[in-house]
């Protein structure tokens, strides 16, 4: 699945860099909301990035947005476990073409039941780049630095990290 969603946006980005540049105006306005969808969690340092995030946007102004969103992913069998993951935050457009560069802040609270059950609550700071295909459609991606305390409910052990953030591509809309 991970891999078809890979393709499909490596084939929209291809099709659509000739094309996006031509056509393309934006979506970074005041009063604008939009939606990302994608995948990734770097919060634990998960190297499968099958997390899936979905994050609403809305622009109070043409280069600041306010985020919120959920994380969420189940397994079954031997894998038995969950992640549910609550995020606010903000992002600032470093400036408002149809390459847009923006360096955000969130936080955000995690419970992973995997290996055992645990809470955390992750701060981070990114930066990263959104590409607009479309005046509607953009995808993007980001890198970044965080600070976390994570509680383990059976041991009750808390651990603090310092650590990078690799976020997937993700597609967003705008309405």
């Amino acid at each position: 699945m991970k891999r078809l969603v890979t393709v499909a946006l490596s084939i929209v980005i291809v099709i659509g860099i000739g094309v996006g540049s031509a056509l393309a105006q934006n979506s970074l306005m005041a009063d604008k909301m939009g939606i990302s969808v994608g995948l990734g969690n770097s919060v634990f340092g998960d190297t499968n990035n099958s997390v899936i995030d979905i994050t609403g946007k809305y622009m109070i102004a043409a280069d600041m947005a306010l985020l919120a969103g959920f994380g969420f992913e189940t397994h079954g069998g031997d894998a038995d476990g969950s992640y549910l993951g609550l995020t606010i935050g903000v992002r600032k457009y470093l400036n408002t073409d149809d390459f847009s560069l923006f360096i955000d802040g969130k936080l955000s609270y995690v419970n992973q039941d995997v290996y055992g059950d645990t809470d955390t609550v992750d701060i981070s700071a990114g930066f990263g780049a959104e590409y607009f295909l479309h005046k509607q459609f953009s995808v993007e991606g980001s890198v970044g630095i965080g600070f976390g305390v994570e509680d383990d409910n059976d041991t009750h052990d808390d651990d603090t990290y310092l650590g990078t953030r690799t976020i997937g591509v993700k597609a967003n809309f705008y309405f």
